[in-house]
């Protein structure tokens, strides 16, 4: 660190340039985030019928078996379209278009206006192995979109936390470095490139980072951030927490595997000034909302 950096300090964005990730501390009231979490327990896992998944199937919930907890996550609750779960929709939405949230993203980027591209809602942890979110939702380059992570209680050392591996931001390990072919299906390809990625990240024993935040609290990565999640003690047990997939709207976006060269069509549901929702065609048809998003000026 030199000795500029030694006075400045790690602000919030060089830290996430440099390591993939960063926690912001008390961005949200506490007491929103107990009413939404009491809205949530006493919703959802009484509601009768499907609702989309995290696989995209609509569904009607799965529980851990003994539990209330919803083993499949349901999927975009942010968006409104079901009535019965209006008060949940709606406070979600409160939530993940707050200002404050736009000031602490604007600290990482310095976007003025982002598209929210899904949501899921977790009742439990779900252990899952090294991998990254870019083949979910990207910018082009690689590595602009962020995926949040907010939890709904306060969390300790066994409720089964995110765990980021430190990561320079935009670092991208492409199928062909990892010595993989790209003239297989999309969901072969994805799993061959975890497995291989895992097994490069792992070779050396890396050093992982998690936190133990509290409610108000906010962790945010980098869409070409390699982390995992660590198994609740006892397992299930409640880790209600949220997760959101976001980018800059001004900035071209795809995927992992899909780098487009021009703007995307894009349909949003207007949220706020600093926040749209964006919305599939399928949700387009079968719902009705949503409007073209205006073409960022080049």
């Amino acid at each position: 660190m030199g000795m500029i950096d030694s006075l400045l300090g790690d602000s919030p964005r060089r830290h996430y340039r440099r390591r993939g990730y960063y926690v912001f501390r008390n961005v949200f009231p506490v007491e929103q985030i107990d009413a939404l979490a009491d809205t949530a327990r006493n919703m959802m896992p009484d509601y009768p019928g499907e609702h989309i998944r995290q696989d995209g199937r609509a569904e009607v919930n799965d529980f851990y078996p003994g539990t209330q907890l919803i083993r499949n996550p349901p999927f975009n609750l942010h968006l409104p379209l079901s009535s019965d779960l209006r008060p949940l929709s709606v406070a979600l939405q409160a939530l993940i278009t707050a200002p404050a949230l736009a000031d602490r993203l604007r600290e990482l980027d310095g976007a003025e206006h982002y598209h929210i591209n899904q949501t899921l809602l977790f009742f439990a942890a779900q252990t899952t192995g090294f991998h990254i979110d870019s083949w979910a939702l990207d910018t082009v380059p690689h590595g602009g979109a962020h995926t949040l992570w907010i939890p709904l209680r306060d969390m300790d050392f066994k409720s089964g936390l995110p765990s980021i591996l430190p990561w320079p931001m935009g670092k991208l390990v492409s199928e062909q470095e990892l010595g993989l072919s790209s003239d297989r299906s999309h969901t072969d390809r994805y799993a061959r490139y975890h497995e291989a990625l895992s097994a490069k990240l792992l070779k050396d024993g890396p050093e992982i980072a998690a936190a133990l935040v509290r409610r108000g609290d906010l962790m945010v990565w980098s869409s070409l951030t390699p982390h995992f999640t660590l198994p609740s003690q006892p397992f299930p047990t409640e880790r209600l927490s949220l997760q959101v997939l976001l980018r800059p709207a001004h900035v071209k976006w795809g995927s992992f595997t899909v780098q487009p060269t021009d703007y995307p069509n894009t349909r949003v549901l207007p949220a706020s000034d600093q926040f749209s929702f964006f919305v599939s065609e399928d949700i387009h048809r079968d719902f009705g909302i949503g409007e073209m998003a205006p073409q960022p000026i080049p």
